[in-house]
This record gives structure tokens, sequence and C-alpha cells, in this order.
């Protein structure tokens, strides 16, 4: 047998572990989720407003006393290539967006740009659905908004 990138014949090669990866993925119940390649996922909620009657199909609305709220659900899913089944991983949330008009949560925990749990233990290539709340007050002027949120998967030691 012969030798492989450079290794000695007979030396054994370690199996190759690539980091854990996300993918955001539609909810049976939600909004349409557009990948955009991997890693990246875009969420359009659609044209929304506080006097809008019927939300768009995957969301739901409501009104408060000095904004409105969209809500909607997502899934995510995490892949561990090279790692076994059984491993598991922390994944975590943080918004990209320090100085926004509006505020998101996930599962009812509202986001910043520090990194939050969101699972502290998620198998390897399970998917879990989630809740997307954003809330705009009324006093916001007309116009799109826009936030970035990064989900990161960290491999939990065994």
């Amino acid at each position: 047998m012969g030798a492989a990138f450079g290794q000695p014949a007979g030396v054994p090669r370690a199996p190759v572990v690539s980091a854990p990866t996300v993918t955001i993925l539609t909810a049976a119940s939600g909004a349409m989720i557009l990948n955009q390649g991997p890693g990246s996922a875009s969420l359009n909620l659609g044209g929304i407003s506080c006097y809008r009657g019927t939300p768009a199909q995957g969301e739901s609305s409501k009104r408060t006393e000095h904004s409105f709220v969209v809500t909607t659900r997502f899934a995510l899913r995490v892949d561990c290539p090279g790692n076994p089944a059984s491993a598991q991983v922390a994944v975590t949330m943080s918004r990209m967006d320090a100085a926004a008009s509006h505020d998101i949560s996930i599962d009812g925990t509202k986001l910043g740009t520090m990194a939050q749990i969101l699972e502290s233990a998620m198998a390897c290539g399970s998917v879990g659905e989630h809740r997307l709340e954003v809330e705009v007050p009324n006093s916001t002027p007309a116009g799109a908004i826009g936030s970035t949120v990064a989900f990161t998967a960290t491999l939990r030691n065994r």
C-alpha cells in the first residue's frame, strides 16, 4: 500500500472533522425561508403594518398600545460532518445590528449583540423548530426594516 499525502505507508490518517453547520429551514407553519447558500438564509415577512388586517401565510400579528408584533416559526438543522452520530452541539444566537428600530425575540428571548444560548444540547443531524417575534414601534416610519441574526453551533465536550 502506498503513502497518501506525503505520509509514510502504514500510518493511519485521522478522520476529517469539520465544524458544525447550522441550516435555517421553513417550518411547517412558518413563513417561507429563502436559502441563499451554505450558512445564509433570508426570511421576508412581506408588507407588515399595525393597521393591516390579515397577516401573510405562516405569520400572525397583534397590536399593542405602542407597537405591533409579527410572529412566525422557523426551523434549524445542525450537521456535524466527521463526528459520531451521538455528538451534540450548543447553539447560540446573536443580533448583528445594534441600533435597530425594532426588537427581535426567538422563543421569548430578546436578541442583542452578545451571543445567547438557544439550545444548550442539540443532537447532530437533528432539526428544532423555533418562534420568531419582531416587535415594531407604532412610531416607526414607513419603509423597509431588516436585521441579521447569527446562529452558531459548537460541539459540546462529552
